[in-house]
């Protein structure tokens, strides 16, 4: 959880650099949610060993381990945020015996919101990186840990995309709920231990639910 804690701060500090000293038109939100993955390919590659190369089918399982969550920063058409994206493979091989993303598969985005068709839906266009956090077994030997950068086994492995949609449904004074959905494409490379790489491609739909505080308007 150090982790998220520094990203969390990272956000705050990033979108606090870009506000005026007033604080119209800020917004916080949590979301739960789930997603389903399309099959991609995944490539495994190791020293001195054949490369692996399957097309992986994904589960999310929201509710195991660390759950799938987001949370948004936003001020006026502009949010930073994080999206715990989890992948558990599907269909293992003898060699590749257990693999998941599910620390995650974390898409940390910027992104622009426009006016949807009614007055209260937002369509939001989002770029960003993957951070990742593979696990699981190659070989008979573990994949994890890896030193990295960030700590805890955490890479910035890639790039991703997201369009999403999703109203904003007033409830009580500055408080709000959004429903979302939103596609996500994403492309990450990721270091195993003991040396080679996990290249995982991913594209996936969200369904997200969430709860929002927005500042005076």
């Amino acid at each position: 959880m150090g982790f998220f804690r520094k990203v969390g701060w990272l956000v705050v500090a990033t979108m606090g650099s870009c506000l005026p000293s007033v604080g119209q038109g800020l917004t916080a939100e949590v979301f739960a949610g789930t997603s389903w993955s399309l099959p991609t390919r995944l490539k495994i590659e190791q020293p001195g060993q054949p490369p692996i190369q399957i097309r992986a089918r994904y589960k999310t399982r929201p509710w195991t381990g660390s759950p799938y969550y987001a949370y948004r920063l936003g001020y006026r058409q502009w949010s930073a945020e994080l999206v715990h994206h989890k992948l558990y493979l599907e269909n293992p091989t003898p060699n590749l015996e257990h693999f998941e993303v599910s620390h995650g598969y974390n898409l940390a985005m910027v992104s622009r919101a426009l006016p949807g068709p009614m007055s209260k839906s937002w369509f939001r266009l989002g770029l960003g990186l993957v951070i990742g956090h593979p696990e699981g077994r190659l070989r008979g030997k573990s994949i994890n840990p890896v030193k990295s950068l960030l700590g805890g086994g955490y890479h910035i492995s890639g790039l991703c995309l997201q369009a999403a949609v999703g109203p904003k449904v007033g409830f009580a004074d500055h408080w709000f709920f959004r429903p979302e959905a939103k596609l996500t494409a994403a492309w990450a490379r990721m270091p195993l231990a003991g040396g080679g790489s996990a290249t995982v491609p991913n594209i996936a739909f969200h369904t997200l639910f969430g709860i929002g505080y927005r500042s005076h308007r």
